[in-house]
């Protein structure tokens, strides 16, 4: 508090002395002359745009008229930093004095002003209620403790602008820390594809051939959805798949769904089939509910690889699905068009490409399908059962399924 004090007089005693010197303590526009020296008061006509003449309000209220070719350089004086001065020289050295002053920093937005007000107050009365809530504290067992001095006693930090707790500090910083990592790994492999197409191409496959840090899965993925080469794409799931991190499986689920090539689908499935991963039937399952049909297929057949039975209900939905689709005119008949790695119309895969092609001339209806995959999927999992589309007797051959009671399994040791 002594120090504060200090401070306060110290400022007090300047502007009162630089008064009684005759020096203007009131703020106010600066004009520096071209022969040198300085000249203060009041622009009369600042709103000129290239004035010929400058018009001045000396402090001893009279008014000269200066050649533009005299002035360098005009320095316009804010006027509430003026006003502030104005009062500032006014205000005695009182609690009402300051606090009266800060209140009006307030109300003009002059945070540090008015915080400058508020802790002299305090100055002459540690207790001052207005002015330590003013300044943000808050009275806990009898001491007066601020917001900050709150956080800190629950453990929090200031950290980019909020309060949090040290842990969740250290999750933020891991964070950015993998992020820059992830950019590093996407800059080198982008500069590695491009050294493909160049004399350093067996240096870029040794690099791809190297990668096993999971930090490397958002370049891979982003690579992998970019590139249009086969052979290029299968360098980046080779090291998808040497990672195997939850990340790197979700990466080449998304390219057994995306991928226009039915080998890369086909690819991607094998290994993630070689790989087991746990839960992974449930990407598959919830992409039966896609509105691309070709995607939905793809799931199906995926599933069947998988040999999990406890997918046989959302199979069984998914056997007749309707969709919005792009169908084609010829002869006023709409024919179906679904596309597959060959750019083939009808009769194509269910499994190539990601979508419906139509020609030229094309409109987009509802139209129900009979999954064939589906069926496919259904037919396997079951052991051969085969009910078609008929979802209703599929339905309730699954529900007998279901109610048979378990097997009993004698624990008892036979005693020979």
């Amino acid at each position: 508090m002594e120090l504060r004090t200090a401070n306060w007089t110290i400022r007090f005693v300047l502007i009162w002395f630089a008064t009684a010197c005759g020096e203007p303590v009131a703020a106010a526009d600066v004009f520096v002359l071209r022969q040198g020296g300085r000249l203060r008061g009041t622009w009369l006509n600042p709103k000129e745009p290239q004035p010929k003449q400058y018009a001045i309000r000396t402090e001893e209220g009279a008014v000269l008229k200066l050649d533009a070719a005299q002035v360098r350089l005009a320095l316009v004086q804010d006027p509430t930093a003026a006003q502030y001065e104005r009062r500032l020289e006014q205000c005695p050295d009182s609690i009402d004095g300051h606090w009266q002053l800060a209140e009006w920093c307030r109300e003009q937005d002059l945070k540090e002003q008015r915080e400058t007000h508020l802790q002299r107050i305090l100055d002459l009365d540690p207790d001052h209620v207005r002015a330590r809530h003013a300044l943000g504290y808050s009275q806990i067992r009898g001491q007066w403790v601020t917001r900050e001095g709150i956080q800190q006693r629950r453990g929090y930090r200031l950290y980019a602008g909020r309060w949090r707790l040290p842990q969740e500090i250290e999750l933020l910083e891991a964070s950015q820390a993998a992020e820059q990592a992830e950019k590093r790994w996407l800059a080198q492999m982008v500069r590695w594809r491009e050294m493909l197409n160049t004399t350093a191409a067996t240096e870029a496959y040794r690099g791809f051939a190297g990668i096993r840090d999971p930090q490397a899965v958002h370049g891979l993925k982003v690579l992998l959805q970019q590139e249009a080469y086969r052979l290029v794409k299968l360098l980046y799931i080779d090291a998808l798949e040497r990672i195997g991190t939850p990340p790197a499986i979700d990466a080449l689920v998304g390219a057994t769904l995306q991928d226009p090539d039915e080998e890369i689908f086909h690819d991607c499935l094998d290994r993630i089939v070689r790989l087991q991963p746990p839960h992974v039937e449930k990407q598959y399952v919830k992409a039966l509910r896609d509105e691309n049909n070709v995607r939905l297929n793809r799931a199906a057949y995926a599933l069947g690889r998988l040999e999990d039975k406890s997918v046989l209900s959302p199979l069984i939905n998914a056997l007749v699905t309707t969709h919005t689709i792009v169908v084609s005119k010829s002869s006023d008949a709409y024919t179906l068009t679904f596309s597959n790695t060959n750019g083939g119309a009808a009769g194509g895969s269910p499994l190539g490409g990601t979508g419906f092609s139509a020609g030229g001339d094309a409109q987009v209806i509802a139209r129900t399908v009979n999954n064939q995959e589906v069926l496919t999927a259904l037919i396997r999992l079951s052991g051969g059962v085969n009910f078609g589309f008929d979802k209703r007797a599929w339905r309730y051959w699954l529900d007998n399924q279901n109610r048979q009671p378990a097997p009993v399994v004698d624990a008892r040791r036979g005693d020979g």
